[in-house]
This record gives C-alpha cells, sequence and structure tokens, in this order.
C-alpha cells in the first residue's frame, strides 16, 4: 500500500527533510509535555491520578474533558445539518441514545435498593440543561436545607406562669364540654 506522494521524486513526504521536521517537532513536544496539565482524575485499574494530557476543564477525554459545558452540559450535540453525511451520522448517534438508554436501564434494574436511592437523588441534584437553571436549582436546595435547619434548631418557649394558666383553663374547659355532651346523649346516646 502506498502512501501519496511518498513515491514522487523531489516530494515533500518522507524525504530527509521532512522526517527533520518532524523530528524537531516531536523532541520540541517532548521538552514540554511534562510541564503541561495532567488530568488528574482517580483511574479505574489503580486509583492512582490519570496522567493524560488535560483539556480546557482540566480532564483529559476519557474523563469528562470532551462534555458539554454551559448549556449544552449532558446535551446530546447533533451534527450540522449541512455536512455531508449528516444523516447517516445522525443515525449513529441516535442508535448509540438508545444503545446507552438501554445499558443504563439493565444496570438500574440491577441496583440495590440503596444504590437505586442513591442514584435518584444524583439524578435530581444532576439534571441536563442551561447553566443558570442548574445554578438555580442548586440555591433552592440549599436555601431549603438551611430553612429546615432553622426550623429545627428554634428553640422552644419557655411556658411563663400566665400560659400555665391558660392552657389549665383550656383543659378546663375542654373536660367540662365533654362532660356536658355525655350528659344531653340521654337514653339513646
Amino acid at each position: 500500500m502506498s502512501r501519496a506522494g511518498a513515491n514522487t521524486p523531489g516530494g515533500w513526504r518522507g524525504s530527509a527533510a521532512q522526517i527533520a521536521v518532524g523530528r524537531a517537532s516531536i523532541i520540541k513536544w517532548n521538552r514540554t509535555r511534562h510541564l503541561q496539565p495532567k488530568c488528574g482524575a482517580a483511574r479505574k485499574r489503580d486509583g492512582e491520578p490519570c496522567q493524560n494530557l488535560a483539556m480546557a476543564n482540566g480532564r483529559c477525554p476519557r474523563h469528562g474533558g470532551k462534555t458539554g459545558k454551559g448549556n449544552n452540559w449532558h446535551r446530546p450535540v447533533w451534527p450540522d445539518g449541512n455536512a455531508p453525511g449528516a444523516e447517516a451520522k445522525l443515525n449513529r448517534k441516535l442508535n448509540d441514545l438508545q444503545r446507552a438508554a438501554a445499558k443504563r436501564a439493565k444496570r438500574a434494574a440491577a441496583m440495590s435498593p440503596e444504590e437505586r436511592a442513591a442514584h435518584e437523588k444524583w439524578q435530581k441534584t444532576h439534571k441536563p440543561g442551561s447553566a443558570a437553571a442548574r445554578a438555580r436549582s442548586r440555591r433552592e436546595r440549599q436555601e431549603g436545607v438551611a430553612v429546615r435547619e432553622m426550623i429545627e434548631s428554634r428553640p422552644k418557649p419557655v411556658p411563663n406562669a400566665e400560659a400555665i394558666e391558660l392552657d389549665r383553663i383550656i383543659a378546663d374547659r375542654k373536660a367540662e364540654l365533654e362532660r356536658l355532651r355525655e350528659a344531653e346523649k340521654g337514653a339513646f346516646g
């Protein structure tokens, strides 16, 4: 199998000049590669930090570097309709999404009740959508937690003598009302 331009006399591909440029380029890259930011996500095989080069968001493509940001967070990216082969690409994407949904459903069916509860909690807090909507729901959750803590930690009022007397009078009136109701029943009550 021949490469285009490889056997062309005086061609660039495979020439000594092209090899020298490639060698210089890779040497330069290897000198600076260790200085580039690394991913750092925990690897599955050993739990150590991933050492792949990080993308703009600090993760490599395998650990979320290609995940959409902002309003496109965890939403499918549809192909450009004007591009050649867009229909085939769209069909592949739809098939991939169906396959992934079936895989998620199978995994969810195999979960224990505790795992399922944790998964549903995660799903509620990690909905795809706009960054503003996610920030608003996050803020509402935090405010709800703060309000619940405030209500639960509110000190009980210490009853004073007047409140104790009113409680006693109310209890007496309720007992008297119940006694009168029992007396009114008569023979048929």
